[in-house]
């Protein structure tokens, strides 16, 4: 039978063992030994049964097993092993340098010390015939992780410091910091630049800032953001987290004063949850009434005032409110209605409804809402009709109103003054700061300009800035205790303005402010 195979090989043009001999010499290399070999075998897989070679999962062969053996052929096993292989490795820390105007110009202060880091670095390694042949890395694990080094790098400059009287909080780069006294008294409060602004309240008395900061990602589970809290008065205080997380707004009880004990000054406080996409959370329109205790964090005789809720149109953007000067009633504002509840049974007034404003994005526009110092008004920007035949919900026109918290008067005291004009009632006198766009009907991306008027809507005067400057990116205001001064962030500055002389003062230097707040 033998005999036939080499006309079956001529005809398919390869070129096998010698008809006359019926044999091959083939050369053998395997497990670092070369044999030479005369065979009958047809194939290379003969050959190694032939030569009883024991092929492993991984092991390669060249030529293949099913390659016919030839004449003068070699045919080598490569042995194939794949073993896996750790190493640590240190991971440097950064180095950032942040301005601070606490400290003079050109001086530097090492504020937190770098740590080096480290990872664990798992390498897939393959060894053909014990040498390696391929190294890949699989899995990059960090074990620590490093701790950026950060240098205050002072610009105090030399400068007339401006005399201010009470308390002054304001963010700064993410960070909260206070002013006293006047404005070369500035101190920083915290240092980690992880503020999101979306609580910032400071007590009536000025002894305690709340705020919320951006989560680690160290948490148990995924958070919104933190609340905290910080005795502004005390030196060498230290930051406390309170025992509520998830807090998408919170503010301070008026006319009290805050105890390390939290027998004094309570909180409000409205929740959600954490949400996949834009915004990131969904809102549970509730609202907590509680006192929280600075020396521990605790949240004592915490009450649920209002359970959860849809909260009308856009509800999962959320309800804001503000407290009464009584301390017993709240406003409350969402995307699509304005009220008054009652803290101490949740009771609902709802003063006005209005279209909501219709986006196309995935954020929510909700009115801010301010308290007359006696609490009989509230002040807010409605949305408005349309004024050339747009649908209600993208009508372009805001306006501001005046709402009576009984329910029995509602009066228009500024139109089209744009979305952002956040109203604000002077604590003495007649007057309201507001803001107005200065491109009422693109009023979402507008600068705007500061204006007061009367409680009535008259005596209408803008104050801040000239018309020939940039206006501002946001009217955010905080008004002093007579009514004579106000705060407002001008170019990431916090700017103060004398009323009615119209002496304006700058009182940051380095920027980035975007929030303040004002108790004297």
């Amino acid at each position: 039978m033998r005999n036939r195979w080499p006309a079956l090989l001529l005809l398919l043009g390869l070129v096998a063992c010698a008809p006359s001999t019926d044999t091959c010499t083939v050369t053998l290399v395997v497990d670092g030994a070369r044999r030479v070999i005369t065979t009958e075998a047809l194939t290379v897989r003969d050959l190694l049964t032939e030569g009883r070679v024991t092929l492993g999962a991984e092991d390669r062969v060249t030529p293949s097993e099913p390659t016919l053996i030839r004449d003068g052929m070699t045919v080598r096993v490569i042995r194939v092993e794949t073993r896996t292989e750790k190493e640590e490795r240190e991971i440097p820390f950064d180095r950032r340098t942040v301005h601070d105007t606490s400290i003079p110009e050109g001086e530097t202060q090492l504020l937190e010390p770098g740590v080096t880091g480290s990872e664990e670095l798992t390498y897939r390694i393959t060894l053909e015939d014990g040498v390696e042949a391929d190294r890949r890395l699989v899995r990059r694990a960090t074990v620590r992780e490093p701790r950026t080094e950060v240098i205050l790098l002072g610009t105090r400059a030399e400068q007339k410091p401006i005399p201010i009287s009470g308390t002054v909080a304001y963010i700064a780069n993410r960070n909260a910091w206070i002013m006293r006294r006047s404005s070369a008294n500035q101190r920083r409060l915290t240092h980690e630049g992880d503020l999101d602004g979306r609580v910032f309240a400071l007590s009536a008395d000025g002894s305690h800032l709340l705020y919320t900061r951006a989560p680690t990602g160290t948490e148990a589970s995924p958070l919104v953001n933190t609340l905290w809290i910080f005795d502004t008065a005390a030196v060498d205080a230290e930051p406390v987290r309170l025992e509520v997380d998830n807090v998408l707004w919170a503010g301070w009880e008026p006319n009290c004063d805050v105890t390390l004990t939290g027998t004094g000054c309570r909180i409000a406080f409205a929740t959600g949850v954490t949400a996949e996409g834009n915004p990131g959370w969904q809102a549970n329109n509730d609202l907590w009434v509680a006192r929280p205790r600075p020396s521990t964090g605790e949240m004592y005789a915490e009450r649920q005032v209002l359970d959860p809720s849809g909260g009308g149109s856009y509800g999962w953007w959320g309800t804001t409110y503000a407290w009464g000067p009584d301390g017993q009633h709240l406003a409350y504002a969402r995307a699509d209605q304005v009220g008054v509840v009652r803290a101490d049974d949740g009771e609902l007034t709802c003063l006005v409804e209005f279209p909501p404003y219709r986006t196309y994005a995935p954020w929510a526009w909700v009115p801010t809402v301010d308290w007359s110092s006696e609490g009989e008004f509230i002040i807010t920007t409605l949305h408005g009709p349309a004024p050339t035949g747009e649908t209600p919900e993208e009508s372009p026109v805001f306006d501001v109103w005046a709402l009576a918290a009984d329910g029995t008067i509602t009066a228009e005291l500024a139109s089209e003054v744009g979305m952002w004009s956040a109203p604000v009632f002077a604590p003495k006198g007649e007057l309201i700061a507001f803001g107005r766009a200065r491109s009422p009907y693109a009023s979402q991306t507008s600068n705007y300009d500061l204006y007061t008027m009367d409680r009535d809507g008259s005596d209408r005067q803008l104050i801040f800035p000239p018309g020939e400057e940039i206006g501002l990116a946001y009217p955010e205001i905080a008004w002093g205790a007579d009514g004579g001064r106000l705060l407002t962030v001008y170019r990431e500055n916090l700017t103060l303005i004398e009323i009615p002389e119209g002496n304006v003062y700058q009182l940051t230097e380095d920027g980035g402010v975007s929030a303040v707040q004002w108790h004297e």
